[in-house]
């Protein structure tokens, strides 16, 4: 068994990490939704939304330092602190601290985490092809990890709050152990982080200079936003307009929209091939589409089809968008200091998203018109990304001449 494990190549232990981190952090998300229904709150849905906020913070609050972090250390060493943090917060519930502070310190561990998780893929191939496939590899275990971690989370979440807590703080752990299979690559031992606090709103400002960086950097922003806010928006949804109102009933339907992805991670290599990365734009007017037609359906069958339709859209519109940002991120200012920035762009964008959306829920808006103004929003950004395509096409053509 041991010598089987240690024979997991460098990749394939990113990609085993990354699965069963993901797959706690969704069952955490679902824990902690139980732990709310199970407390009698006066509004659960907009206490689950305050929660999701306090794990974005982390990412908005640390992105200055965790870039310059992770190009200091060994990518390895972070993955692993990553995760012992993660499994802190977990073992914080269990001593009775409030949920939101839980899911903020679980958020500075992926923070911590994201960089390295990336920033290594750079680090473990050697061509623009072979980072697209480690990234349809790593972003589709995730989503899988997404998946079984959305079902396992809400089937546990209705039952009982202590083995929810044990299985999660577990799979951590088993997270952990995968970290040392990875080869630890020694960082840049001269970086400063005083320095590189300051140096991040620069590099901020360097990406979004940067055509193809910008162009990655607001759609995978407008892809999370869009994410987060339906993941919380459902929640409300399902017992509206479906009259579902189960805990495991709800995480399997909204697995869907990951299953989803998972199969994007197969199909996006052949649909959005290398030195075309820019096709992926298409996908994601096909994913804002799904999720609209969605918010009008009260059919089940029909909701189901169109959110596993809005995850495959979506995946090939993200995972294109990844590799274009790492492969011009590492040129222009350093693989880990760009997943810094992209953490920031993405989480800020989300926060604002869910910030919207608890407005929208105060002000007694119906939660299908709600997810009908989040549409509204994200619109807006493919109509700014419409305008830039051209450029990022002349980018690629140019690129082939040279």
């Amino acid at each position: 068994m041991l010598a089987n494990i240690k024979k997991i190549s460098p990749l394939n232990a990113v990609v085993w990490t990354q699965f069963l981190s993901a797959f706690a952090d969704n069952l955490n998300f679902f824990l902690i939704v139980g732990l709310v229904k199970r407390e009698g709150a006066s509004d659960p849905d907009g206490m689950v939304t305050y929660i999701q906020m306090a794990f974005l913070f982390a990412y908005v609050i640390l992105a200055p330092l965790v870039g310059a972090f992770a190009d200091k250390q060994a990518k390895s060493n972070v993955l692993l602190l990553g995760n012992i943090l993660k499994a802190t917060g977990i073992l914080l519930l269990l001593v009775g601290v409030p949920p939101a502070l839980c899911y903020f310190f679980v958020g500075v561990g992926a923070v911590i985490y994201s960089p390295g998780k990336y920033g290594i893929l750079s680090e473990l191939t050697k061509t623009e092809g072979e980072l697209l496939r480690a990234n349809a590899q790593v972003e589709g275990s995730t989503i899988l990890a997404i998946l079984l971690g959305t079902v396992a989370g809400g089937f546990l979440a209705a039952r009982s709050d202590l083995p929810a807590i044990l299985v999660c703080l577990f799979i951590y752990l088993l997270s952990l152990a995968m970290t040392f299979l990875v080869p630890a690559r020694a960082g840049n031992p001269n970086i400063r982080y005083g320095a590189a606090s300051g140096q991040f709103f620069q590099d901020t400002i360097k990406l979004f200079r940067n055509r193809r960086s910008r162009f990655s950097l607001i759609g995978t922003g407008a892809f999370w936003l869009t994410a987060s806010v339906l993941r919380i928006a459902l929640i409300a949804w399902l017992p509206l307009n479906l009259g579902i109102e189960d805990t495991d009933q709800q995480s399997m339907i909204i697995g869907v929209t990951a299953l989803g992805v998972v199969a994007s991670a197969w199909l996006t290599p052949k649909l959005v091939p290398e030195g075309r990365l820019y096709r992926g734009f298409f996908y994601g007017i096909a994913m804002v589409a799904a999720v609209m037609t969605a918010n009008f359906t009260n059919e089940l069958w029909l909701t189901v089809t169109l959110l596993f339709i809005t995850g495959v859209m979506g995946g090939i519109f993200l995972i294109p968008l990844n590799t274009m940002l790492q492969e011009e991120g590492k040129s222009v200012i350093g693989s880990g200091r760009t997943i810094a920035v992209q953490n920031f762009v993405e989480n800020a964008l989300t926060v604002l998203g869910l910030f919207l959306y608890l407005t929208l829920r105060k002000m007694e808006v119906p939660v299908n018109y709600s997810v009908v103004g989040i549409g509204a929003v994200l619109t807006l950004f493919f109509i700014y990304l419409a305008f830039q395509f051209r450029g990022i096409r002349e980018t690629y053509s140019r690129k082939e001449m040279t």
